[in-house]
C-alpha cells in the first residue's frame, strides 16, 4: 500500500467518488474486510445457546451467558471514544479485533464451565463492543461528504453479511467436528482482520475531552436516535441468540432464514441505499421497523423453508436500515473530531438492546415458548414506528 504513487488525478477522481484521496479509497475497503472477518467469527455467537446447552448448562444459565455480554459489550463502545483518543483509532480495533478473537477462543477450554465461560465471554465482549464504533470513526475519516450515508451503509453492511456463512458454517462444523473445532475455526478471521489493519494509515484522533470523552454525545436530541437503537439492537439480538434454536426445534434449516436475510441486506446497502439515502433518516426508521414488523410476523408462523425465507428477506431489508441510518443520523452536522462520542453511545444503545435482552426473555420462552416472543417483537416494532411517525415525520411538515 506504500508503494502506491501520488497521483493528482488518481486523487481527483477518488475524491469525486466519495474519498479523501486515493489511498483512502483502498484503506476504506481494506477496513471493509477486516470488519467483516470480525463479524465473521462473533457471528458464531448465533449457535452459543445450542453450544452452552450441549456443554450442560440449564436455559437460565444459557440466558446468563449470552445476557451478561451486554455488561463488557457496552462498556467497550463506551470506551471506545476514550481509546481512539488516547491510543490511536488502529491500535484501538486491533485491540477489539484482537479481544474478539481471544475470548471466542478461550471458550474451547471453557465452555462447560459457568465462571471460565463468562470471563471467555467478558474478554469477547470488550472487543466486539469497541469494534463497531472504533471501525465507524476509522471509515469515516476515509470519506468526504458527497457520498457520506451511501459508504457508511456500504461499510454497515459488511458486519450483518457474516450472518450469511457463520451459522451455516458453524452449525455444519459442530455437527461433525465437535465444539473443539468449532471454537478454533470461530476465532481464526477475528485474528486475520488484526493482520490487515497494518499497513493502513491511521486516522486522526478525536478529541480528548477526559473521561469516556464521550462529549458531544449528551444531547437531548439524540435521545429519540438512542432509544430507536436500543429496539433496534432488541430486535437484531434475538435472531443472533434464540431464532437458531427455534427455528431447529421446528426442524427449518438455519440457512433458509440467514442467506436470504443476509442477500436481502447486501442488495439494499449495496445497491439500494443509492436511493434511498435522499429520504429523510426519521422516514427511513419507519420503514425499517414497519419491515421488522412484518419479518416477526412472518417468524412466528413459519413451520416450513418458505415463510422462514420470506421473514429472513424481510428481515434482511429492516436490518440493512436500521444501524446505519441511525449511525449518520447521530453525526448530522458535527465535525469528524465530534463524532467518536455520539458514534460510542450509538452503539452501547444498540449493545444494550442486543445483549441485555436475552436473560429476561428466556423466562417469557420457558413459559410460553419461542413463537410467543416472535409475536411480542412484531408489536413492539409496529408501536415504535408509530412513535417515530409521529414524533418526527408529522413534525417536520
Amino acid at each position: 500500500m506504500n508503494s502506491l504513487p501520488p497521483s493528482p488525478d488518481r486523487d481527483t477522481r477518488a475524491v469525486a467518488a466519495g474519498f479523501i484521496d486515493a489511498r483512502a479509497r483502498i484503506e476504506f475497503f481494506v477496513m471493509c474486510l477486516a470488519a467483516f472477518l470480525f463479524s465473521l467469527s462473533h457471528n458464531y455467537s448465533a449457535l452459543f445457546a445450542i453450544v452452552f446447552e450441549k456443554s450442560g448448562h440449564s436455559l437460565q444459565s444459557t440466558g446468563w451467558l449470552l445476557t451478561l455480554f451486554a455488561i463488557p459489550a457496552i462498556a467497550g463502545a463506551l470506551l471506545s471514544s476514550a481509546l481512539c483518543a488516547r491510543l490511536g483509532v488502529l491500535i484501538a480495533a486491533r485491540f477489539a479485533y484482537g479481544l474478539t478473537a481471544l475470548g471466542i477462543g478461550s471458550l474451547i477450554i471453557t465452555h462447560d464451565d459457568f465462571t471460565l465461560a463468562l470471563l471467555s465471554r467478558i474478554v469477547q465482549g470488550i472487543g466486539v463492543g469497541a469494534a463497531m464504533p472504533v471501525g465507524m470513526v476509522y471509515i469515516q475519516s476515509r470519506i468526504n461528504r458527497l457520498q457520506f450515508v451511501y459508504f457508511i451503509t456500504v461499510y454497515s453492511a459488511v458486519i450483518p453479511l457474516a450472518a450469511a456463512f457463520a451459522p451455516p458454517l458453524g452449525e455444519w462444523t459442530l455437527a461433525r467436528w465437535g465444539m473443539n473445532v468449532f471454537f478454533i475455526e470461530a476465532a481464526i478471521p477475528a485474528a486475520l482482520g488484526v493482520a490487515l489493519t497494518f499497513g493502513l494509515r491511521d486516522a486522526p484522533r478525536p478529541q480528548n475531552t477526559g473521561g469516556l470523552n464521550l462529549g458531544s454525545a449528551l444531547r437531548m436530541r439524540l435521545a429519540l436516535i438512542y432509544g430507536v437503537v436500543f429496539i433496534g439492537g432488541g430486535l437484531y439480538g434475538y435472531s443472533v441468540s434464540y431464532l437458531a434454536a427455534s427455528l431447529q426445534e421446528r426442524a427449518i434449516a438455519l440457512g433458509a432464514f440467514f442467506v436470504p436475510s443476509s442477500i436481502a441486506l447486501i442488495a439494499i446497502r449495496f445497491v439500494g441505499m443509492r436511493v434511498l439515502a435522499q429520504i429523510s433518516p426519521p422516514k427511513l426508521i419507519v420503514a425499517s421497523l414497519l419491515l421488522y414488523a412484518l419479518a416477526y410476523v412472518f417468524i412466528w408462523q413459519a413451520q416450513g423453508q418458505m415463510l422462514a425465507l420470506t421473514g429472513g428477506v424481510l428481515f434482511g431489508l429492516g436490518n440493512a436500515i436500521m444501524f446505519p441510518v441511525t449511525a449518520a443520523w447521530v453525526g448530522e452536522g458535527l465535525e469528524p473530531s465530534q463524532r467518536a462520542g455520539p458514534q460510542a453511545v450509538n452503539t452501547a444503545s444498540f449493545y444494550t438492546g442486543m445483549y441485555a435482552l436475552p436473560w429476561p426473555q428466556t423466562f417469557a420462552i420457558a413459559a410460553f415458548g419461542y413463537a410467543a416472543i416472535e409475536l411480542s417483537w412484531a408489536m413492539v416494532a409496529l408501536a415504535l414506528a408509530a412513535s417515530v411517525y409521529c414524533l418526527r415525520v408529522l413534525a417536520r411538515r
